[in-house]
């Protein structure tokens, strides 16, 4: 008999939202995470299937209220048709390691709970979702498509290879015995996708909401529509509400420290979280009130130095260290003859100090992060 095609099917992808994580990183607010989450599920309603590939919730501490709301939501969403599928990530187990209770109790279509694989097929068509929590201690998941028609989707919180090598977490997603059409991935913060011959066979949409300072831009979940068991489309879409700039700032054309201050300032928005990585050549101190003052101006700020400083200032800020650097900077400075005009003999000794200073820091120094 042959099979009939599904008609076109929306699918949303999404991950890592951490609520919760405010009450032990409040970089960005509860408030705005549910704001983030209100967004996403707004999108749902305009797709078939929501897929939750695990930390929706950052830990079991999590206040009680969180799945009053995401009850309601997810109940709103079943009422509209919609179908929701839910992989447990490490905020989703107790400490115990087994599934919160309350994750088990909340209206989705199936909650994927069970330590060997579980395919459940979608009332949408010819689609199949695979699901597993990750909490196994095997070497390879036992998960292997159960038929040759229809799309079938892997939704899991895990690390991917598409070589098929054991993962750090020693979990492994062996595509080739698995042999789904795509895996539909939550726990790496960062969006990434997969090719496999020209095909798209996997993808992270990423932390939904900024985790750290340094997760900065915009934050996604990923939108797919299947047609005819085939991937026709995958795109990304912004849903995070709070966000945090990066920036690289050459020092090279800036002149003393109240420049720097004046120029990141003008540049953000007051109460924005800034992630800044200074550069260049820089022949100016950096003293102890600029930290201060980029706090009173900023929600979150992180200064990652990797500029080179000259050789005089480089002096001038070590060289009342009380430690055997501060000792070799006060040595240098009576060695250095300040009135020679080889300029270029002090910016070749600045720039061996700098990089041998750096060996093994090859991300610079953090001046301050939030």
């Amino acid at each position: 008999m042959k099979e009939s095609h599904m008609e076109k099917i929306k699918i949303i992808l999404i991950s890592d939202l951490h609520l919760g994580i405010e009450n032990v990183n409040p970089i960005i607010s509860g408030e705005e995470r549910l704001k983030t989450f209100n967004k996403i599920i707004s999108i749902a309603n305009d797709h078939d299937i929501l897929l939750i590939a695990g930390d929706l919730i950052n830990d079991e501490n999590i206040d009680s209220k969180y799945f009053d709301i995401l009850n309601e939501n997810f109940l709103s969403l079943i009422n509209n048709g919609k179908e929701i599928f839910y992989t447990a990530g490490y905020g989703e187990l107790t400490s115990q390691g087994a599934i919160n209770p309350s994750i088990l109790k909340l209206n989705t279509t199936f909650t994927f709970s069970d330590d060997k694989g579980t395919m459940i097929k979608s009332s949408k068509g010819n689609i199949f979702i695979y699901g597993l929590c990750n909490k196994d201690s095997s070497n390879e998941w036992d998960i292997v498509r159960s038929e040759k028609g229809g799309f079938h989707i892997g939704l899991f919180y895990a690390d991917f290879n598409p070589q098929g090598s054991a993962s750090s977490d020693k979990l492994s997603i062996n595509i080739k015995k698995m042999n789904l059409d795509f895996y539909a991935l939550g726990k790496n913060h960062t969006f990434k996708m997969f090719k496999f011959y020209n095909k798209i066979i996997a993808a992270y949409s990423g932390s939904s909401e900024s985790c750290s300072i340094d997760e900065s831009g915009d934050r996604f979940a990923i939108s797919m529509e299947v047609e005819k068991n085939e991937l026709r489309s995958i795109k990304r879409i912004a849903v995070n509400s709070g966000k945090i700039l990066s920036d690289e700032i050459d020092c090279s054309y800036i002149f003393n420290q109240t420049d720097l201050l004046e120029k990141i300032k003008s540049n953000y928005p007051a109460d924005s979280i800034i992630n800044i990585t200074i550069a260049g050549d820089r022949d100016f101190m950096i003293e102890n009130n600029f930290i201060t003052e980029l706090s009173k101006f900023f929600r979150g700020v992180k200064i990652t130095d990797i500029s080179i400083p000259s050789l005089k200032v480089m002096i001038e800020e070590n060289i009342d260290n009380d430690s055997l650097k501060g000792l070799f900077f006060q040595i240098l400075n009576e060695k250095v003859d300040k009135t020679a005009s080889d300029k270029a003999d002090n910016e070749m000794l600045a720039g061996i100090i700098s990089q041998r200073s750096r060996k093994n820091k090859s991300e610079g120094i953090v001046l301050c992060d939030f």
